[in-house]
């Protein structure tokens, strides 16, 4: 596979936040068109995958009757390995508030593959959990039209559409209040949310939210040698890691895979599993998924939380079997429901004026850049700027 590589240096943007009029499709990207499908297909099963065997998990549970939120750029229901299983969702990025379920972007639909594709022949690619259902929830159009208080929205648009688990692939330096007390609506409602560890380690940014919120499971990256992630972020806060360099997944209008790197992708590994458990435990809180997740994490070989790994590589299979001494309650074979997290620093007095979501590194075309990005406030803006990398069709070699 051609190498997607890390994300390059941020650049400077002028950003400005607007009002996205009510469209039938999503508007174009910056070169004028929507990221088109991918022409190359993933032959065989991708690392991530491999790593940490998802299909021991099928036999108990696929997540069937979990709805998974991607609160994202959309997800194109159409795509062959993602459709009959993407629900209409909500575009909160245009009056009326008209469907979701398409992607001009591609991110959202790169996520919601890792959650949920289904298996298709000529591939060893799957989602963690094929059986879940998606609920996409746009909140963001382009690098440049995104807010905290519109991602805010998305997770409460999530938990009353009733999703179980909610993705959050993107991050802000800012501990909105909005998005402060939308975590703090999803987790009375029961619902599990997992975000991003955010792409600045090589910046020396370490707080990122949603993630560092105390009911958030934050998810870093790792590579396929286990290492992690040059540009994962990293924390007390961290909850654990999974795949995030390399990836493979589905993209929008049609069959094929794109492959990425970013905490964004290693996000819906977790959520995935938080689909499995959820389907064959529903008599669990979202505390205690979140606990579970923690406890059976293939854990380092570190005090922790570990600043990098936190409770360790997720682990499906032994996330959906494993018995704990006592569910939800503290005991020695598992750790605290969750980890401490760093004091909150008070909110920018003038207002966050925050762009575009995202955590991690994009899917890709040629000459087009599928990111999810969440800024500084005014005076402080920035943006990524992704590698590009297609997956090279196994069938050639």
């Amino acid at each position: 596979m051609t190498a997607f590589g890390r994300p390059a240096p941020r650049v400077v943007a002028a950003v400005a936040l607007v009002a996205v009029a009510a469209v039938p499709t999503p508007p174009s990207t910056a070169d004028g068109a929507c990221l088109p499908a991918p022409t190359s297909t993933e032959t065989g099963v991708p690392w991530g995958q491999q790593r940490l065997g998802v299909e021991r998990a099928w036999p108990l549970s696929r997540g069937q009757g979990v709805t998974v939120a991607v609160v994202d750029t959309g997800v194109d229901g159409g795509t062959p390995q993602l459709r009959g299983r993407v629900l209409p969702g909500q575009d909160l990025t245009a009056t009326g508030r008209p469907r979701a379920d398409n992607d001009c972007f591609g991110h959202g639909t790169f996520v919601a593959g890792i959650v949920a594709a289904a298996p298709a022949e000529g591939t060893g690619f799957t989602g963690v959990a094929p059986d879940a259902r998606i609920l996409p929830v746009r909140v963001a159009n382009t690098m440049e039209d995104g807010t905290a208080a519109r991602l805010a929205q998305g997770v409460r648009a999530a938990v009353d559409a009733g999703a179980k688990v909610v993705n959050i692939s993107a991050s802000t330096p800012v501990p909105d209040p909005s998005l402060v007390a939308a975590v703090e609506y999803a987790e009375r409602r029961d619902v599990v949310v997992v975000a991003a560890a955010a792409n600045g380690a090589e910046r020396g940014q370490t707080v990122a939210y949603p993630a560092a919120f105390p009911t958030v499971v934050a998810v870093g990256a790792i590579d396929s040698g286990g290492g992690l992630a040059n540009f994962s972020q990293t924390g007390k806060h961290l909850g654990l890691v999974a795949p995030g360099v390399d990836v493979t997944s589905v993209g929008p209008r049609g069959a094929g895979h794109w492959q990425g790197s970013g905490t964004s992708y290693a996000v819906p590994f977790v959520s995935g599993t938080a689909a499995l458990v959820r389907a064959y435990r529903p008599g669990l809180t979202a505390a205690q998924v979140r606990a579970r997740l923690l406890a059976t994490a293939d854990h380092p070989a570190a005090a922790m939380p570990d600043p990098g790994f936190g409770w360790g590589v997720v682990n499906p299979a032994a996330a959906v079997s494993a018995v704990l001494p006592e569910e939800g309650g503290a005991s020695a074979a598992e750790p605290p429901p969750a980890a401490r997290h760093p004091d909150l620093p008070p909110p920018d007095p003038t207002g966050p004026r925050l762009a575009a979501l995202a955590a991690g590194a994009a899917v890709v075309a040629t000459g087009l850049v599928a990111l999810l990005a969440v800024l500084l406030p005014a005076a402080n803006r920035r943006r990524w700027r992704p590698a590009r990398s297609a997956v090279v069709d196994q069938t050639r070699r």
